[in-house]
């Protein structure tokens, strides 16, 4: 099989797109794009299609929930992220669930448009008293990077994630 060349700006124009559509989107928007049979079982699957592009998102859990990101051109997978999570397990699911991760959701819709593979460093909403913030090493070809959800200060939650061109 023959190596594409991926144009840059519209691989992450379109991650941008999907992740807009997917997990992260508001809920009636995400329900249109999450997939009615998961494609491993116990999984939560969304999908998103734009043209010749194609996004998988496959995930596992409720809390402890790693999972990873398929990007697809021509029907040819060009680019993936994975990502595992670590809850602080004193706190309850009830409060991820309702504070956590709703929260959790519109950080990772707030991004630069060069880097729209988690939220934007230091994401702040005025009338809650969560903040994300997301260090990365590298870029769209490859990279690793943490992101945190702090609520007054304390750690609540931290996921690692890394993602790589496929060649």
């Amino acid at each position: 099989m023959k190596v594409q060349e991926i144009n840059r700006e519209e691989l992450l124009e379109f991650i941008a797109k999907a992740h807009r559509n997917t997990y992260a989107a508001p809920g009636e928007i995400r329900q249109k794009h999450r997939c009615k049979v998961p494609i491993l079982s116990g999984h939560k699957d969304y999908e998103f299609v734009d043209g010749l592009w194609r996004y998988h998102d496959s995930y596992a859990g409720r809390i402890l929930a790693p999972g990873s990101e398929v990007v697809f051109f021509k029907d040819v997978p060009v680019w993936r992220m994975s990502y595992q999570s670590m809850p602080d397990e004193s706190l309850s699911e009830s409060y991820y669930q309702n504070c956590v991760f709703p929260f959790l959701r519109r950080a990772l819709t707030a991004f630069k448009d060069d880097c729209p593979f988690r939220g934007l460093n230091g994401f702040t909403e005025p009338e809650y008293s969560f903040q994300y913030n997301f260090q990365i090493r590298g870029d769209y070809k490859y990279f690793t990077g943490q992101e945190i959800i702090e609520d007054c200060g304390r750690e609540v939650f931290f996921q690692d994630v890394m993602g790589a061109l496929i060649k």
